[in-house]
């Protein structure tokens, strides 16, 4: 009987150490069973599923005083391809200001990532190309050249499609010489979503693309916070992009009480992350 109860105690033991280190897996984000989006700082979001990984906005240097830096474990995790942050497909950047994009360090994680496509406006892409060195990862690099008002551009990267469209910068129109860019990534038939960028929260810019919404049902938008505390910003997230649900990113460290109060998802914390496509 006492041998039978030991049996019973050591399980017990062994069930519970399996349970916790699932648990940890879970929390710390580094065993993702499913979709996920892992969060890095301001814009920058880690997407992984099982067709593939892509990183939006994942370099910069500038916070403005006011925003999330990727801390320091982060970018180096990203560089040396740890993981969560191994085998990314496509790097995607939303345009070319200095809380979302480095060239410099766009150039250094391509030359050291040679499977990696990095794919963003010409405006960044011609900050790319003026360094030396550029012309190692010439290949590497997909330039978007696109007009507001223009008809969306079609990427492939084997199963990941990502279709680009461009909507003004936030402030417009003030700001209209950058070339802002709205990404929808559909990976296979796996899960798709909208990364904003830093775009303006007016229906006039989202609504003569109403069919290109329409024509797919995105899992998540990834949102400026200001869509959420804007006049048209939340009826063009609970209406016009065709999501399921929205994450709020680029949140002041110092987050917004009006954002807080209505109860908004949103991240805040580097390295958090959520799952998605659930």
């Amino acid at each position: 009987m006492n041998n039978i109860k030991q049996v019973y105690l050591w399980l017990s033991v062994f069930l519970i150490g399996v349970f916790s280190m699932c648990v940890s897996a879970h929390e710390d984000g580094s065993s993702h069973q499913s979709s996920s989006a892992t969060y890095l700082g301001n814009e920058g979001v880690l997407i992984s599923s099982s067709i593939g990984k892509v990183l939006f906005d994942p370099f910069f240097h500038n916070n403005y005083g006011s925003y999330q830096l990727v801390p320091q474990e982060i970018r180096e995790a990203i560089f040396n391809g740890e993981a969560p942050y191994d085998g990314v497909k496509v790097v995607v950047i939303s345009h070319a200001h200095g809380d979302h994009f480095s060239a410099e360090d766009s150039l250094a994680y391509l030359k050291k990532h040679s499977s990696s496509k990095l794919l963003a406006p010409k405006q960044a892409i011609d900050m790319i190309s003026a360094l030396p060195e550029s012309g190692a990862v010439k290949h590497q690099l997909v330039s978007i050249h696109i007009a507001v008002g223009d008809e969306p551009v079609v990427s492939s990267f084997d199963a990941i499609e990502i279709e680009s469209v461009r909507i003004p910068h936030a402030g417009w129109p003030s700001r209209k010489e950058i070339s802002n860019l709205v990404h929808r990534v559909t990976f296979g038939g796996d899960l798709s979503v909208i990364h904003m960028g830093d775009a303006d929260p007016n229906d006039v810019h989202c609504k003569p693309y109403a069919k290109y919404w329409s024509k797919t049902k995105s899992d998540v938008a990834f949102a400026p916070y200001w869509f959420y505390t804007s006049e048209q910003g939340p009826m063009i997230l609970s209406d016009r992009l065709n999501v399921d649900r929205s994450i709020g990113v680029h949140v002041p460290i110092d987050v917004p009480q009006d954002l807080k109060s209505i109860g908004a998802d949103y991240f805040s914390t580097p390295g958090e992350y959520r799952r998605l496509g659930e």
